[in-house]
């Protein structure tokens, strides 16, 4: 044989072999890749698992608070010429920029509804692959995981109204790539583990930073258990968080100055805590909410007791020892949590309370109890199911069941009229209609300062402040407050009840009664193109009312005759 030829003949076969695999590859088409890719166990799971879920919560608060929020901010950020006169929207927000970046591109190329669904299934799809990954590591079954999550999504907080899953939002990243690095923990990951904690800092600081400390934590109190490299994982947790850099040196600057003297003497802080979120921030305001928090801890505590006696022989060693350290973990979550019950007691302006100390245990501790409720089920009910019919009548007829009753419960029924999830509210629909044909797109209105949060996001139209539209940073409260002592004409309305929701109603019927002289003066310092008003009231001197059949009543300056 010549020696050229001898020179490329292979010798034990693996450059044939490393063809062969090539040409398979390239001569596979793609949807025969991606049918092999739904063959695997795991990746169907998964795919169950976000149509469930998705069920459940995607039509859920559609356009609510927080994606009327958040969506026009994104938007705005991205394209800035959209509403240049909207004094919310052009605001920094350093803390969520790259959501705000990320998710612009987004609106920008499909609109509010499709960029919506978009986000929230990309935010679904993260999320239950960090359930489903943690859900292995506890051995938890695929039935039982859908049992739990259906039990758990209609109301995920215990008692500070907190969630994981629900509208297009940062903090849903968050807890996905939080779940996922305390997976990757347990498996030994440690670099992997601090790069998702600190991309988690990036997605949400709060989320993300209560998470990686009490993950920390974690893995210091399992150090004799499990072998973690803390120099790399922190180095790892550095760089994930990158997004985060800029804005807590804004905010280390922002601390270092003076505080603007606001209305009647109050605070920042008591602006932001107790008058703007003090369902979130105030134990004295959750009401019947404490007895939902006794149950959860009463229900979490038998669970801690039955792991902590070494009772789940049942259980292989690393199955239960995962359980354990869940359960440490959530334990952890709630160390904050009793700080800011303390800190109550001795804040009244809530400085402290502005770090939202019970955001990550109010819903990892219930995320906990379902998870670990439904392993012990599935462990108690085993070998009774495998000796009666409840093994294949509860895949089939239980779980659907379940999980259905969730969606409605959840959604609040929108589940069985998808195609108005996203629709404007009946009660707002017509004023809409009229707003956007008479008056140009951009253009500052000037409405109820409650109410309206979703004028942006539904008509492309400017607003002049709202109640649920906060900025992001405590400096620009005090701009917040007094335009909203201008729509409410005294500056004892925000100061004379309860914060929260019940501010927002005395926010608005203090608008209400405002005079045609008073809304004149207001039109005219915000420069607005139209002027809503409830029912019955009266615009401006000369401003024309537009026939619209609605609760609220749309009024139009002479110009716009």
């Amino acid at each position: 044989m010549p020696v050229e030829q001898r020179r490329w003949q292979p010798q034990d076969g693996r450059l044939q072999a490393w063809a062969g695999a090539l040409h398979r590859l390239v001569a596979t088409s793609l949807s025969d890749q991606v049918g092999r890719a739904c063959r695997h166990p795991r990746i169907r799971q998964g795919l169950l698992l976000l149509a469930a879920v998705s069920l459940v919560v995607l039509f859920a608060d559609c356009f609510d608070t927080n994606e009327a929020d958040k969506l026009p901010l994104a938007l705005q950020r991205l394209q800035p010429n959209w509403l240049p006169g909207d004094w919310y929207l052009n605001q920094a927000q350093p803390h969520q920029w790259l959501f705000l970046d990320l998710a612009g591109r987004v609106l920008s190329q499909l609109g509010f509804v499709a960029g919506a669904v978009v986000i929230r299934l990309s935010a679904y799809a993260l999320w239950c692959w960090g359930v489903l990954v943690l859900a292995a590591e506890l051995g938890l079954g695929l039935p039982w995981l859908l049992a739990a999550l259906a039990l758990w999504l209609p109301r995920q907080g215990m008692v500070a109204g907190e969630w994981m899953l629900g509208s297009a939002e940062p903090k849903t990243f968050a807890y996905a790539l939080v779940l996922l690095a305390f997976v990757s923990w347990r498996r030994g990951r440690s670099g992997l583990a601090g790069l998702q904690a600190g991309l988690a800092c990036s997605a949400h600081v709060l989320v993300g930073g209560y998470g990686a400390l009490t993950l920390a934590v974690l893995a210091w109190r399992r150090a004799s258990q499990r072998r973690c490299r803390g120099g790399l994982a922190l180095a790892a947790a550095l760089v994930g968080a990158f997004a985060l850099y800029k804005p807590v040196l804004a905010r280390v600057a922002e601390l270092a100055m003076p505080e603007p003297v606001l209305p009647q003497g109050l605070s920042l802080a008591w602006l932001y805590v107790v008058f703007r979120h003090p369902h979130h921030l105030v134990p004295s305001s959750w009401g019947k909410g404490w007895l939902v928090l006794m149950v959860v801890l009463a229900g979490w505590s038998v669970l801690g007791a039955w792991l902590a006696r070494g009772t789940v022989k049942r259980l292989p060693g690393h199955q239960a020892q995962a359980c354990r350290d869940l359960w440490l973990w959530s334990a952890l979550a709630l160390v904050p949590f009793g700080v800011g019950l303390f800190a109550t007691l001795v804040d009244a302006d809530g400085v402290l309370l502005q770090l939202y100390p019970f955001r990550l245990a109010d819903t990892l501790v219930p995320l906990t109890l379902v998870l670990l409720g439904a392993r012990v089920l599935q462990i108690l009910v085993g070998s009774y199911a495998r000796r009666s019919r409840f093994r294949s009548s509860f895949p089939f007829v239980v779980l659907p069941a379940l999980v259905l009753v969730s969606a409605w419960l959840t959604s609040r029924g929108a589940v069985l009229r998808p195609s108005q999830a996203f629709a404007v509210p009946d009660e707002k629909a017509p004023l809409y209609r009229a707003l956007m044909a008479s008056t140009p797109p951009g253009s500052r209105v000037l409405t109820p300062p409650g109410g309206f949060s979703d004028l942006a996001l539904r008509t492309s139209r400017a607003q002049v402040v709202q109640f649920r539209q906060v900025p992001g940073s405590l400096r620009l409260l005090d701009p917040w407050s007094r335009r909203l002592v201008d729509l409410a004409g005294a500056e004892a309305v925000l100061t004379g009840g309860p914060g929260g929701a019940v501010a927002e109603r005395r926010l608005m019927a203090a608008y209400a009664s405002l005079s045609v002289l008073d809304l004149a003066t207001l039109a005219r310092r915000y420069d607005v193109s139209a002027v809503v008003t409830g029912e019955g009231q009266k615009g401006p001197p000369g401003w024309q009312r537009a026939p619209v059949v609605s609760r609220w009543w749309l009024w139009l300056p002479p110009s716009a005759r």
